[in-house]
């Protein structure tokens, strides 16, 4: 059995300070408000939405799909989808900037992001 050498330990500290200073930017990048949703089909921005309206409606998506979308009480959900899978469905609410919602066979992603400055 090999023993533990210097390299070793140095290259542990190393990820884990790269794993360290990942987490901290992407708690920093949490704490940002959250104001809007982007809804984007095959790579094309839509619809922008903002997370504190009442929104209720169908997306049109890629080859004939659709989505249902709803933004309540400021996070976003879809609660139906014309996929095979219903994994988008199955994702629950986002609220947070980041977060997002993927539909593949639709195309379709719906994604938290900051308000525009």
């Amino acid at each position: 059995m090999k023993k533990f050498t210097r390299k070793d330990f140095i290259l542990i500290v190393a990820i884990l300070v790269i794993a360290a200073v990942g987490a901290l930017a992407n708690f920093i990048i949490r704490q940002r408000p959250a104001a809007r949703v982007e809804v984007s089909v095959d790579g094309s921005v839509v619809a922008t939405y903002r997370l504190d309206d009442e929104v209720d409606t169908i997306l049109e998506t890629w080859s004939g799909g659709s989505n249902h979308l709803v933004i309540h009480e400021g996070s976003a959900r879809i609660t139906e989808a014309s996929c095979p899978d219903h994994i988008c469905v199955n994702e629950g609410r986002i609220s947070q900037n980041g977060e997002m919602i993927v539909c593949l066979p639709n195309r379709l992603i719906v994604r938290v992001v900051e308000p525009e400055r």
